[in-house]
């Protein structure tokens, strides 16, 4: 992990020492999946001055620390102007990483394109279980270690505008939760601007569409169910530029600004 903390200062990418894991307490046996991963994240961005990474929420199984790797895009935005704080939650399992590499590519996405969520703070949670992340089979269930669970409502009560749940299923690609007048908006924008003819499309729009109304004043929350078998690179990156054109027209709606910058 140390050679890792060095490539991330590296490339600009913000770490604190102070909320950091403490490594003499992390067997390496059990970092080797998440050094792997942070490494890959670096290999494949360009720097930006605008995302912050750390490891937060500690949490210890069978006597070993383990900690969630938090992103933090601060896009462009008005000076004195409060932002909203969306939050993005891959909620990966012992068999699965799907939702993870989805995020991953969406966080590739702002540091080529951080006009991205103009005015917001993105906070992205890309591995919600990082001992499933090592374990793989051998870790416990999401549901059957309350821990995670309650990290992950920590998690979510820091996301003041809203927060999007990314999930692998055994069923189809749906979009179901609740959600503003200016979200429902933005998603019927992302909607008509996409070729119904999917073959033509680098964005995949969900089958299926299920919500249900919040007021201005609550924040929203979606759930996002992407299908357990799709693995390949080309469905991964459709999905992430679904979720990025989704955050751009949100925010655009919420921030007007004359001209709009070509798709992603």
């Amino acid at each position: 992990m140390n050679s890792t903390r060095r490539t991330v200062r590296q490339v600009g990418i913000h770490s604190k020492p102070s909320t950091v894991m403490e490594l003499k307490r992390l067997d390496p046996s059990l970092r080797r999946n998440l050094k792997d991963l942070l490494e890959g994240y670096v290999e494949h961005c360009q720097v930006s001055h605008h995302l912050m990474a750390r490891i937060d929420f500690p949490i210890y199984f069978h006597g070993f620390k383990f900690g969630a790797p938090i992103f933090t895009h601060s896009a462009p935005g008005q000076e004195g102007v409060r932002r909203r704080v969306i939050g993005l939650l891959g909620v990966n399992t012992p068999d699965s990483q799907v939702s993870s590499e989805i995020l991953l590519q969406l966080i590739e996405i702002l540091v080529q394109r951080p006009e991205v969520g103009e005015g917001s703070i993105l906070r992205i949670l890309p591995v919600a279980n990082p001992v499933a992340l090592e374990l793989g089979e051998h870790a416990p269930h999401l549901s059957d270690w309350p821990i995670l669970e309650h990290m992950i409502g920590k998690f979510q009560e820091q996301s003041t505008e809203g927060v999007l749940e990314v999930v692998v299923t055994d069923g189809g690609y749906a979009l179901e939760g609740n959600v503003s007048s200016s979200l429902f908006q933005a998603l019927d924008e992302v909607r008509a601007e996409v070729p119904k003819d999917a073959g033509r499309s680098r964005v995949l729009v969900p089958d299926r569409i299920l919500l249900s109304p919040v007021s201005a004043t609550e924040p929203w929350r979606l759930k996002l169910s992407v299908p357990l078998f799709w693995t390949e690179a080309p469905e991964v990156h459709a999905v992430a530029r679904f979720i990025s054109r989704l955050i751009r027209s949100y925010s655009s709606l919420q921030n007007p600004v004359p001209e709009r910058s070509s798709l992603i």
